[in-house]
């Protein structure tokens, strides 16, 4: 399983930890992070906005 494959399943928190490393990886990282980053980074913050409005909707 893929990790764009295990972001649906992550906790709240995995998630928040996970965004906030590949936001700063986005930034600070080498080169190759920053590629990887680039995979992963879209999905993650999509997953993150599907949850803050599930929230929202309570």
């Amino acid at each position: 399983m893929t990790l764009i494959e295990k972001i649906p399943t992550l906790s709240d928190a995995e998630l928040k930890t996970l965004l906030s490393n590949a936001r700063r990886l986005d930034v600070t990282g080498t080169p190759d992070q920053r590629r990887q980053v680039a995979e992963v980074i879209t999905p993650l913050e999509r997953e993150a906005s599907r949850r803050r409005a599930k929230t929202a909707r309570r």
